[in-house]
């Protein structure tokens, strides 16, 4: 379990075709994973990566530092806005939002897919790149997982 998120009938749509754009592909406990991620960062609020977030949409729209790209490549290139969820699919993005996060993704703050559009996953790095505070902690199907090195956002790994 985590908090619960503070959210409107919109976050939730942004959550749900968030996770739809990302990991439709993986299922259900895949797409779980990828909110769960999303709702960990607005739980998380330490800097430098996360401070701030103070809702799903600011989780999802967040850019990397100095660089003004997202940090969600849906947002990026534009897959976001295609998706159409399902009641089950915004059923399960409130569920998420109301603190039921998908215990394998409980502790994670990072994720990426190393081989986007391929039908393989690249193997995964030690740590995420451009993120040097990370540990790889597992895979699932196309995505790699990433929790923080010890002593990072002590406010989250408590």
């Amino acid at each position: 379990m985590g908090r619960r998120i503070k959210h409107t009938s919109r976050d939730v749509e942004e959550l749900a075709r968030l996770m739809l754009a990302e990991a439709i592909g993986e299922g259900v406990q895949g797409m779980n994973m990828v909110g769960s991620v999303v709702a960990n960062r607005v739980e998380a609020d330490c800097a430098p990566d996360f401070k701030g977030l103070r809702n799903i949409r600011h989780a999802i729209y967040q850019t990397i530092p100095g660089t003004n790209i997202p940090h969600f490549e849906p947002v990026l290139n534009g897959s976001l806005y295609t998706q159409r969820p399902t009641e089950a699919d915004l059923q399960r993005a409130r569920n998420l939002l109301h603190g039921d996060r998908e215990p394998r993704a409980r502790m994670n703050l990072w994720f990426f897919n190393p081989s986007p559009g391929k039908k393989y996953r690249a193997p995964c790095t030690e740590t995420m790149p451009r993120s040097p505070m990370t540990k790889f902690d597992f895979a699932h199907k196309n995505h790699c997982f990433y929790v923080a090195v010890p002593g990072y956002c002590p406010e989250f790994y408590r």
